[in-house]
């Protein structure tokens, strides 16, 4: 049996989770639901892709109850006087699919609805959540897969989960701006690096600690050879703007490449490794 489960804004050691519904499936497994790209804070999804974590069971973010089987007898019934409290819902279906839907506290204010069905009635203090099509993430048990498509979306489910879009810390990010390979224009310091740039860095960082000296080199060159606007002096890139900054981290990770039919040179937006 498919049940609808609730979990509740509460502090202390008390049951968190209650049953909302039972026999009812609000969603279905959606028609593109067939590969996922592993989770990259730079990626930007296709319409039809998914990102998704594998064995996601042994994350430390995973939910304690996703990792033993469903017991709808573990739950009680959500008492009416608890709905301001709801966090988020999870919907168990088909014995084996959990569907996560965020439910933020601007959904949960009274409202006046006006109901267009078979009978028209009129609630002035109406308090109803509106199901998405498509949930905010998709469990599968027997792959063990959580299947996304958008992290701030799910951070809040998924306590923790956020360290997979790690930023640059104020050292990390100051550390990386005195590199022997970047000179920073007078006009622009630590403070003007946009958040996702400090994303970048943080990428970069990881890159570049696994490059030995040689690899440093030739990266510096490739970067020189698609980034002719970037100036370069005394072995080093003069960055001047956050955009400057961007397309010296895009040349670090190595975005930049040569059509081989035309001859264009291009940027890649966001990248998937093949092998």
């Amino acid at each position: 049996m498919n049940h609808l489960i609730a979990k509740l804004r509460l502090r202390g050691n008390v049951p968190k989770y209650k049953k909302l519904l039972s026999d009812v499936s609000l969603y279905e497994l959606p028609d593109d639901f067939v590969s996922y790209v592993q989770y990259s804070p730079d990626h930007n999804l296709d319409e039809d892709s998914w990102f998704g974590i594998a064995q996601f069971s042994t994350k430390a973010f995973c939910l304690d109850f996703l990792k033993t089987p469903f017991n709808s007898a573990e739950y009680d019934v959500l008492n009416t006087i608890d709905v301001d409290k709801l966090d988020f819902l999870c919907s168990y279906q088909n014995e084996n699919e959990y569907y996560f839907q965020n439910v933020t506290k601007a959904q949960l204010l009274s409202k006046k609805r006006l109901y267009l069905g078979d009978a028209f009635r009129y609630e002035e203090n109406c308090k109803t959540i509106v199901i998405n099509s498509i949930a905010d993430a998709i469990y599968i048990r027997d792959q063990d897969i959580l299947y996304f498509k958008r992290l701030p979306k799910i951070s809040c489910i998924f306590k923790g989960m956020d360290v997979l879009y790690r930023e640059a810390t104020e050292v990390e990010t100051a550390d990386f701006l005195l590199s022997e390979f970047v000179q920073l224009d007078e006009e622009f310091s630590v403070a003007k690096v946009g958040k996702a740039n400090r994303h970048r860095i943080a990428m970069a960082l990881d890159t570049l600690n696994n490059f030995e000296v040689e690899q440093k080199g030739t990266v510096m060159d490739y970067i020189r050879d698609y980034c002719p606007d970037l100036e370069y002096q005394n072995n080093a890139f003069k960055i001047k703007s956050d955009d400057e900054l961007k397309k010296l981290l895009y040349g670090i990770e190595q975005r930049y490449y040569t059509t081989p039919v035309g001859n264009e040179k291009r940027c890649a937006n966001s990248i998937i490794r093949l092998y």
